[in-house]
């Protein structure tokens, strides 16, 4: 896969020093700080808690 190095992801803020980071970046370029990576269970729980509520709101538009 082919990551474009010019594309904006958006930002996140630093909770070490509320600088803006880029929302791709794992490090905070003024104090270093490490952004933890999501873990498997994390991800997991990210993707079946996407899936539900696209069933829901599916569910919820049919039913009106």
């Amino acid at each position: 896969m082919k990551i474009e190095v010019s594309k904006s992801f958006g930002e996140r803020e630093c909770p070490s020093c509320a600088t803006p980071v880029p929302a791709n970046s794992n490090r905070c370029p003024i104090c270093g700080y490490v952004f933890p990576a999501l873990t498997d269970r994390q991800r997991g729980l990210k993707i079946g808690a996407s899936l539900l509520m696209i069933a829901l709101l599916l569910a919820l538009w049919l039913w009106l």
